[in-house]
């Protein structure tokens, strides 16, 4: 046959530009895919990152309670040493008894200023988890957005690629 193209030409043609086209929604598909999941998986780490936050929170706030009560236990047991020392006849403002209540008041004092560095210690650790869970949301964002895009490319380069093989054979069998 000459001076036109062969049906086998042709239906060459046709599978070879029905393969690209079907390579090309594949390939947007699965970039799709992508997409979803690390919109799901960044949304994930922005409910971890809320939460890691009012751990934080939670955590000063216990921090502050157990403060204040070891203040309270402290002047408690101020309380019961100077009555215990005046039942005894004790001098309370001089002496071995004014050093044991000024002890008592220090050492409470430290234990609950030690209270507090502690509560800030785990509401920084939860801050600093916090944000790497916003660092991870905004990674996945960015891998989704990637992923669609690379979809686009590779859906284009499959077609391009149908074309040229097309065009071959086209040529091929003229």
């Amino acid at each position: 046959m000459t001076g036109g193209v062969s049906a086998t030409t042709i239906v060459s043609i046709g599978v070879a530009m029905a393969s690209a086209a079907a390579a090309a929604v594949g390939s947007i598909q699965q970039g799709q895919a992508q997409s979803q999941q690390a919109k799901y998986q960044a949304a994930v780490a922005r409910n971890n990152q809320t939460i890691a936050q009012q751990n934080a929170q939670d955590a000063l706030d216990r921090g502050a309670e157990q403060e204040q009560e070891q203040r309270k236990k402290t002047q408690f047991l101020i309380g019961q040493q100077r009555a215990s020392l005046a039942a005894q006849g004790a001098d309370l403002s001089s002496g071995t008894s004014l050093d044991l209540v000024s002890d008592i008041a220090g050492t409470g004092e430290l234990d609950a200023l030690t209270i507090r560095r502690n509560a800030q210690l785990e509401a920084r650790q939860d801050q600093v988890q916090g944000l790497n869970y916003q660092a991870d949301s905004q990674l996945q964002t960015l891998a989704g957005k990637n992923a669609k895009t690379s979809s686009y490319l590779d859906a284009g380069t499959s077609l391009l690629g149908g074309a040229s093989k097309s065009a071959g054979l086209y040529a091929d069998g003229s």
